[in-house]
């Protein structure tokens, strides 16, 4: 007899996901092993982002990693350099996705040594034109939205499949080389730097889906809203290459910041937040993950029209933003690399959500990956704790079954397909 988890994971895994976030380079790209985004194109791969920075967390050094990222070894050997790091960290969010992607897209029941010959030969057998479509095929997902790398914004070569975000961290803490392309010749006022964001939003602005906004991971996100008159002496200054106090930095990024806003509310774009946990690893300031939910709350009040979007349930303090949702009209969750964060907290999250909050302002997947294949992984853990989370709830009697079968539809794909009118 099914039980109630095996019943509803049936459900939910035939559910078309919409992957709301990844990083995704073209097919081309990753074909022709662009860097720095391919350093080496073998089997390691697939260790994707964030297993690296758990290895690290668990103790590898910095020189097995660069190794193992490397041409310097053969691929075969490097499996003696990751054993005993895999071993500390095959349990996490993270080691789930890469057992779950082997398992199911390669047919390798587990990473061990005698393994690594045939993980080999079928990551280079696999890996061919075409792939793109073949693993969101698999991994029954409908398209993907991507926060390009490398670019504020992406032309991609596969505009149905990988839907584009503007990126604007460069625009607010003011990178010139990346975001000049030379549309100005010289930048000298803080005049020519709107100019330039005013290119970037006139021309892609209609392909956008939404804008992306980073910045958490270098301050607070509490932006005040200041003038014109106080932040051109300020960029004047820095232009110049003179250094700005943090508050003058603070201020001159304030400024952009909401500059930025503007012109994504004014182009019907949703803003997306990275909050809470951090990728890499030894810089994390708690303090600032902290304030991450009080200062999303201001932003929603500073700007009523806007539509903020909060990645990452602020992992950990992702309590704090159910009730912002449940505040806020203008608020929505994206629950993307929550389930490789910690996959038990995340379904506790959704099923607190569930009972709190809108059924229509949250998105529940994203695998937050630079490397396709992972998507396999990530999408395989995620459809297991949306099941776990909405069984439980039944058996909780909180919820029936047939609200169930509503609810994933929603949070999986029709909340995506509304809040981004795709």
């Amino acid at each position: 007899m099914n039980t109630k988890f095996e019943i509803i994971n049936n459900h939910v895994n035939q559910i078309e996901l919409i992957d709301t976030h990844e990083h995704l380079i073209d097919e081309s790209e990753r074909l022709n092993c662009v860097k720095p985004f391919i350093q080496c194109d073998d089997w390691t791969t697939i260790l994707g982002l964030y297993t690296k920075f758990d290895f690290v967390s668990s103790g590898m050094k910095q020189k097995e990693i660069e190794l193992i990222s490397s041409q310097e070894i053969l691929p075969l050997e490097k499996w003696k350099i990751i054993q005993p790091y895999w071993s500390q960290i095959k349990y996490t969010g993270c080691g789930q996705v890469i057992q779950h992607t082997i398992n199911d897209l390669y047919g390798i029941s587990e990473l061990q040594e005698k393994s690594i010959p045939e993980l080999q030969e079928k990551y280079i057998s696999y890996r061919k034109k075409g792939f793109y479509k073949e693993t969101l095929k698999r991994a029954n997902i409908k398209y993907c939205i991507v926060n390009p790398p490398g670019r504020p914004f992406k032309e991609t070569e596969l505009p149905n499949l990988l839907y584009q975000d503007i990126d604007a961290m460069g625009m607010i803490r003011m990178d010139f080389e990346k975001l000049n392309e030379n549309i100005i010749p010289q930048i000298t006022e803080l005049n020519d730097w709107l100019e330039i964001i005013n290119w970037w939003f006139d021309k892609y602005a209609d392909n956008a889906v939404g804008v992306k906004v980073g910045i958490a991971y270098f301050r607070r996100l509490d932006f005040n809203k200041t003038t014109i008159e106080l932040a051109n002496p300020l960029f004047s200054k820095k232009i110049e290459g003179k250094k700005l106090s943090e508050t003058e930095e603070k201020t001159l990024q304030d400024y952009l910041f909401w500059y930025v806003i503007d012109l994504a509310t004014k182009n019907c774009l949703p803003v997306k937040f990275h909050t809470g946990h951090q990728a890499m690893n030894n810089f994390m300031n708690l303090e600032n993950i902290m304030f991450n939910p009080s200062d999303c709350a201001n932003l929603c009040r500073l700007s009523p029209a806007t539509k903020f979007i909060f990645y990452h349930i602020s992992y950990p303090y992702y309590e704090p933003m159910v009730s912002l949702t449940k505040h806020y009209s203008n608020a929505i969750i994206d629950m993307c690399w929550s389930w490789t964060i910690n996959p038990i907290a995340s379904i506790d999250f959704l099923k607190k959500y569930i009972m709190t909050s809108p059924i229509n302002k949250i998105m529940v997947f994203g695998g937050d990956d630079l490397y396709i294949e992972n998507l396999i992984g990530h999408a395989k853990l995620a459809r297991i704790g949306i099941s776990k989370a909405l069984s439980d709830l039944i058996q909780e009697k909180w919820i029936s079954e047939n609200d169930v079968f509503e609810i994933a539809d929603k949070i999986m794909k029709k909340n995506a397909e509304e809040i981004y009118d795709i």
